[in-house]
């Protein structure tokens, strides 16, 4: 190609613009998922290559492929675009001004065990922050909509939106409650969702859509009438007999106070877990959702494991950590 204009990398527009493509594998995609024309998204990649000097898109191959120097600027932009995020946000937090007030949702269960601490972190750090506590599938969606900044819920919910970072932060296996007088002790799933009608969380919460799926793989259809937003809500009706639930070992701190009638058993048969994530928009917070998983990590730790291990140690007898490794599909 013709060698063009020898700019430099200082347009970070038409670094996102590539990065995308290249992500999305086609011009088409890419330009949907930026929410530009085709032909705009075309002409910000040929201007890009034009002022390197250098093919970054194969065009000779279907689907379209990136050259050698193609896959070594995508590995490089993204890195320069996350450092251009984290160093504007910094500034703004600096400065209380603009978008310095971070908005961040945290879904419920979770909340309750590192809320203060991350609260307590933030503020040290200078910047003004909103951390709103709700259900991931109404976070995601805010996230989505540019409504909140970033979001720590369940990352069934996070992947299934291209152009979001999820930043794994862990897997805690789901657990099954039942009323304290219920006999056998020893009954397998099969047998108490035969005896027991299932205390559903509501439509709205991520844990109920992957409990309804592990059931389903299992097939089991347990009789269900009953489902609740609220934690509390689910306990209180196991304790009164009026079925069994399943939920997470965070979800027992959150509803704590309902657990004198119910007993706690991790869940029969094989291990399914629950992965929360933090999510934000790619290339926007990479520093600062490792701040936020070594902040929530110590909480775990120092108050949240102990807790639990008091309510059944067998709970805890694989570990939770995910990978933290930040993930953009």
């Amino acid at each position: 190609m013709s060698q063009g204009s020898r700019g430099g990398l200082n347009d970070l527009r038409a670094l996102e613009v590539f990065a995308t493509v290249a992500e999305a594998g086609s011009m088409t995609a890419g330009a949907k998922r930026l929410g530009l024309s085709q032909s705009g998204v075309s002409q910000s990649v040929r201007h890009l290559e034009n002022a390197l000097g250098v093919d970054l898109i194969d065009r000779a191959v279907r689907p379209m492929g990136l050259t050698r120097a193609g896959h070594d600027l995508h590995q490089r932009a993204r890195r320069l675009l996350a450092e251009a995020g984290n160093t504007a946000q910094a500034v703004r937090r600096a400065a209380h001004v603009g978008e310095s007030q971070l908005r961040i949702g945290l879904v419920d269960s979770l909340a309750v065990s590192v809320g203060p601490d991350l609260a307590r972190q933030l503020r040290a750090d200078g910047g003004g922050c909103l951390l709103h506590s709700g259900q991931s599938l109404s976070h995601v969606e805010a996230l989505r909509r540019r409504e909140l900044d970033l979001v720590i819920g369940s990352d069934t919910m996070l992947v299934e939106h291209a152009g979001l970072t999820v930043y794994p932060l862990l897997a805690e296996p789901l657990v099954l409650a039942l009323p304290a007088d219920y006999r056998p002790l020893d009954a397998g799933l099969e047998q108490v969702a035969s005896d027991l009608e299932l205390v559903a969380y509501s439509e709205h919460a991520a844990l109920a859509r992957q409990v309804s799926l592990h059931l389903s793989r299992l097939r089991l259809k347990p009789r269900c009438s009953l489902a609740f937003d609220s934690t509390d809500v689910v306990f209180r009706m196991v304790g009164e007999g009026l079925g069994f639930a399943i939920t997470t070992p965070l979800c027992l701190l959150q509803g704590r106070d309902q657990l004198a009638r119910v007993r706690i058993i991790p869940l029969p048969g094989p291990t399914v877990r629950r992965h929360l994530s933090i999510g934000y928009h790619a290339g926007e917070f990479d520093a600062l959702a490792g701040e936020i998983a070594r902040v929530s990590v110590d909480a775990l730790r120092r108050e949240t494991w102990p807790a639990i291990r008091r309510i059944n140690p067998a709970l805890l007898q694989d570990g939770w950590l995910a990978d933290q490794a930040p993930q953009t599909p």
